[in-house]
């Protein structure tokens, strides 16, 4: 198994939208709205680096998603 913490800048009028997308994403645990410059931040858990890597590219794909770290 295979974890990390994601931090996602988004660029969106209703936040609470992307949110369910991103939830909504494969590997996705638990994602959580902040305050300050990172606006995100998701717990993903998948079988391998390579699923990890297939589910940060599904997050840089959710529209109003600007960047992940």
């Amino acid at each position: 198994m295979t974890s990390a913490y994601i931090l996602i800048q988004m660029n969106a009028p209703d936040p609470r939208k992307v949110m369910a997308t991103i939830r909504a994403v494969a590997g996705v645990k638990q994602a959580h709205l902040l305050v300050g410059p990172t606006d995100c931040i998701a717990y993903v858990e998948t079988d391998n680096l390579e699923s990890l890597g297939d589910t940060v590219v599904a997050l840089r794909s959710v529209n109003g998603v600007v960047s992940t770290d």
